[in-house]
């Protein structure tokens, strides 16, 4: 049996609509840009999602990393062997237990995410005047608040 979503509310404004419309061709956009950024340093999109989840959060788990890239433990594995391979990440040994592993960027997985990071950076700078990003941060941050609630409020949310 396939779950029900909530529907939208018939008395749903017009601007609504216009604004998943816009959503969804922002997160294309975003993915198109992720799979050719990640091409650029070599990379899959994967590769560089966990290459930025490891760098805003050292010392990672290679648990906490699968739980954030909502992948199994075992793609988690492969993706962390991958990056390893390519020398942008290294497994650390917990001091205190030696059965945990920590996750940490080397030099050159700092260098990636350096370059990625000002990448996008520069890109999002093309957008507007400091006045117009500005303005769209709050709407942008409630939205995110708002899709992160409907994902922890449904069953599978885990």
């Amino acid at each position: 049996m396939c779950p029900v979503l909530p529907a939208t509310p018939e008395n749903a404004p017009e601007s609504v609509e216009r604004l998943a419309m816009t959503l969804h061709r922002l997160d294309e956009a975003h993915r198109r840009y992720r799979v050719h950024s990640a091409r650029v340093v070599g990379l899959a999109p994967m590769e560089v999602s966990a290459l930025l989840a490891v760098g805003d959060t050292p010392g990672i788990t290679p648990t906490a990393l699968a739980r954030d890239l909502v992948i199994t433990s075992g793609s988690t594995t492969a993706v962390i062997d991958r990056l390893e391979k390519a020398g942008h990440v290294v497994r650390t040994k917990h001091p205190d237990d030696r059965r945990s592993l920590h996750l940490h960027l080397t030099a050159a997985g700092t260098d990636a995410m350096t370059n990625l990071r000002e990448a996008y950076r520069y890109v999002l700078s093309t957008t507007g005047t400091d006045e117009t990003i500005l303005s769209a941060i709050p709407q942008l941050h409630e939205i995110t608040e708002a899709l992160n609630a409907a994902v922890n409020e449904s069953p599978d949310g885990a």
